[in-house]
């Protein structure tokens, strides 16, 4: 089946969009729930569409023609672009659930710069869940960055310490050589005479 793409600027359009918009009478809490939650999904998808033509215009364009329009003739910024690029192809890779994500982009996007051995971690933590907020998974950054920093500078004083026993060694090695130097020399030439 062929897609059938239809001038947006339409008088017919922007019925059905506003017809999509219209904010009809709800009265109890489980209405007011179950329509902002629908809605909400939808704005998210749309984040993830917006992403993948975000990810075909940059494939599609002659070059300098997509940095020209995401600066300066799209409603975002280039870096909220770019934020919504990488949040799609996580989700698109299958590297992050989508099932389990949380409705924002912002979010996914931080979940998505997460290297896999943090992804593990934070799987195993429980944050990747549709109610995550953006604190925890910047707290949760922050604190491995924290143990990244910690584990480097346990392996560069590790390394430091092993050096130093490599200097150590070499300089009883130099000892013992020049103590038994002699008598390697001697054992060496009388050796060569038999």
């Amino acid at each position: 089946m062929a897609l059938n793409f239809t001038n947006t600027n339409s008088p017919i359009d922007r019925r059905a969009e506003d017809l999509s918009n219209v904010v009809i009478p709800l009265r109890t809490r489980d209405e007011f729930i179950s329509e902002i939650s629908r809605l909400w999904k939808e704005a998210t998808d749309k984040f993830y569409v917006i992403g993948r033509y975000l990810i075909n215009a940059k494939e599609t364009l002659p070059y300098g023609e997509y940095d020209a329009m995401i600066k300066r003739e799209l409603p975002f910024s280039p870096d909220a672009g770019r934020r919504i690029v990488l949040a799609t192809k996580a989700v698109d890779s299958g590297s992050l659930p989508r099932d389990r994500l949380p409705n924002s982009y912002s979010i996914v996007y931080e979940l998505s710069t997460l290297s896999e051995e943090d992804l593990r971690v934070a799987e195993q933590q429980d944050l990747i869940r549709p109610d995550l907020k953006r604190n925890e998974i910047i707290s949760f950054k922050k604190s491995r960055s924290v143990a990244h920093v910690s584990i480097h500078e346990q392996l560069r004083l590790e390394r430091e310490k092993i050096l130093a026993d490599v200097q150590r060694m070499q300089a009883r090695l130099a000892e013992i050589d020049s103590q038994i130097g002699d008598e390697l020399i001697e054992c060496t030439v009388q050796e060569g005479q038999d």
